[in-house]
């Protein structure tokens, strides 16, 4: 990323032979071999010796060989200090076990590195540099958690995690259950020159005003992923930010906020290119991607989350971890906005707004313009509605955002829609602003009413809860039958506040290839949604809190041609879904009915 290099800087080509193999390698060694003290010879045989020995490295200010490398290294006068071969290590457990017994309490203990063997140079010059610790295990195996918990110790909590991790999903929640938060950067390149650079004290971004939220409009605000890797940062974003329909539409853009720390050059770059109609937010979940941390590891993360983000100038931050942790994080970390990353209705803890990201990634144009306009059509007479898809930076673009929102702009007009595009901060301090003076639910829904050509037979409990499902068999809630509010219902009481989503659902006798409204009614306490579950993928109404008064949720889709048949395991449903919390749901005029596409 030569942009991001100060102009002060004076940056020099080694020339080398491109027809010698080691034509490189030899460039090098003529112009930096005097500083290196030895060479460390891996062993071809077992791939974890590159980590261990990039660790050695770090530590006796050598550099990492093959034993092919041997004779040419020795001829610029380097001896070798160690060669992985003569200690016969087996076994990715053994080989990281002899290292932490040999290497760990040499290492610092302000970072680790976690990096995959096969990866040759990116961050590894920054681990030898800073005489980091470097390893490659997963949670997902119990030996080699075991001996990664043990590692995860030897630093202080909330210690940054280098590199990428085997497995992301439960190997995040691992590390961060151990107190600590993954800064991904495996293919981060020169990482010890950007850490060299000076660190500004801060950075400053152009803070935009809330809207007046109007009725019959919806409010969107397209967040960016992929913020929080560093890698990303360095190369797929930069070419983003190359496309000339850049800034046509208001976008929020994660950024790992720490790079005003370990690559300060390359963030000011973004701020210094910042479109004025956009902004720059933290990528999950914070000051680094943690999904579990808890107690005072959870405190500790927010504040620093809250402290970086203050330096950086942002005030929205995208949030990965347990909806339970969200009072938690929002009182410790102080910062204005959260923009969750699952279904929850809108809600305040102190002065923070906290709103739900109303889709998961999203790859592919015509998805996104299809899912604005699917969760437009849902919308309730007189109030607005305020959306946040995530789009998936490594398949959309610039140009792909501005044509869906001329798409919907122009669609907007045959349906006497308006669109109005805001920043994520934006569109937090629009809704604080109309909620502040509006109820937060959505209007009651009718008597209750069972649809001509309902294919659901049992659509308030009427027959018990015959056809009815309880996720994880009813271990974490209970479905009756009863009466709410004059009227037959179903009583779902979730028992457990686990983090983890609960729900009850119902297999409707669909067609593959039609397409069906799905309709429900929900009132109580908590929170809640519909999850048409259509044999593929999950689509998701906005969440509502619940009332005594019954709201309605309802989805119009297509069932894909390749979906399920059958009214069982993962065939298509229709699913009632807790947002957060323990609530209880009462449920009533459940309908699937046969339909017209939308255009």
């Amino acid at each position: 990323m030569k942009n991001a290099v100060p102009k002060d800087i004076e940056v020099k080509q080694l020339s080398y032979s491109n027809s010698d193999p080691n034509g490189v390698l030899k460039a090098l060694l003529t112009q930096f071999g005097k500083d290196v003290k030895g060479a460390i010879i891996t062993d071809p045989n077992n791939p974890d010796t590159v980590n261990v020995a990039t660790t050695m490295a770090g530590i006796d200010d050598a550099m990492v060989i093959t034993p092919s490398q041997e004779t040419l290294v020795e001829s610029y006068g380097i001896k070798i200090l160690h060669d992985f071969r003569d200690d016969h290590l087996t076994g990715t457990v053994a080989t990281y076990q002899w290292a932490v017994q040999h290497l760990l309490p040499q290492t610092t203990n302000k970072d680790l590195v976690m990096l995959d063997p096969s990866i040759q140079g990116y961050i590894r010059d920054y681990a030898i540099a800073t005489k980091s610790f470097v390893f490659y295990l997963t949670s997902t195996d119990p030996d080699q958690k075991a001996l990664m918990d043990e590692i995860l110790k030897y630093t202080p909590s909330n210690t940054p995690i280098l590199g990428y991790i085997p497995n992301e999903g439960p190997d995040v929640a691992e590390l961060s259950s151990q107190g600590h938060f993954l800064n991904a950067s495996d293919y981060l390149d020169n990482e010890s020159v950007w850490a060299s650079m000076p660190s500004p004290p801060s950075l400053k971004q152009p803070k935009l005003p809330a809207v007046n939220a109007k009725s019959n409009t919806v409010y969107v605000a397209f967040l960016v992923s992929d913020g929080d890797n560093a890698q990303y940062v360095q190369h797929r974003m930069q070419n983003l930010w190359q496309d000339p329909d850049l800034g046509k539409v208001p976008v929020g853009w994660t950024i790992a906020p720490g790079m005003i720390n370990f690559a300060p050059t390359i963030i000011s770059y973004y701020y210094k290119h910042l479109p004025k109609n956009s902004e720059l937010l933290p990528g999950p979940s914070g000051i680094g991607y943690a999904t579990a941390e808890t107690g005072s590891n959870l405190e500790q993360f927010a504040s620093l989350t809250g402290e970086i983000m203050r330096r950086d100038d942002m005030s929205t931050v995208d949030y990965w971890g347990s909806p339970t942790a969200l009072d938690t994080f929002a009182k410790a970390s102080g910062v204005s906005n959260i923009s969750f990353d699952a279904p929850l209705a809108y809600e305040t803890v102190g002065h923070t707004v906290i709103n739900e990201q109303t889709s998961g990634y999203i790859s592919d144009p015509n998805d996104l313009l299809n899912t604005i306009e699917q969760q437009a059509a849902t919308e309730q007479q007189g109030s607005p509605l305020f959306l946040e898809p995530l789009i998936d930076a490594w398949n959309l673009t610039p140009t792909d955002i501005y044509n869906v929102a001329q798409e919907l702009i122009e669609s907007g007009q045959q349906t006497g829609k308006k669109y109005v595009f805001l920043t994520p901060s934006q569109l937090s301090s629009t809704m604080k602003n109309y909620y502040s003076t509006h109820s937060t639910g959505s209007p009651s829904g009718d008597a209750p009413y069972n649809p001509p050509g309902n294919i659901i037979s049992n659509p308030s409990g009427e027959n018990g809860t015959t056809g009815w499902v309880v996720a994880y068999d009813g271990q974490y809630s209970t479905l009756t039958s009863t009466s709410y509010n004059g009227s037959s219902a179903l009583e779902w009481k979730i028992n457990d506040n686990t983090g983890s989503e609960d729900w009850v659902s119902y297999y409707p006798p669909v067609q593959n290839g039609k397409t069906y409204t799905f309709s429900v009614q929900v009132a109580g306490s908590g929170q809640a949604f519909m999850d048409v579950w259509d044999g593929t993928q999950d689509i998701q109404t906005i969440p509502v809190k619940l009332t005594s008064g019954f709201q309605t949720l309802t989805w119009t889709g297509t069932i894909p041609n390749n979906a399920p048949g059958g009214q069982d395991g993962s065939a298509p449903q229709l699913q009632v879904r807790e947002s957060v919390g323990s609530p209880t749901v009462y449920i009533r005029d459940a309908s699937v009915v046969p339909s017209t596409p939308l255009s």
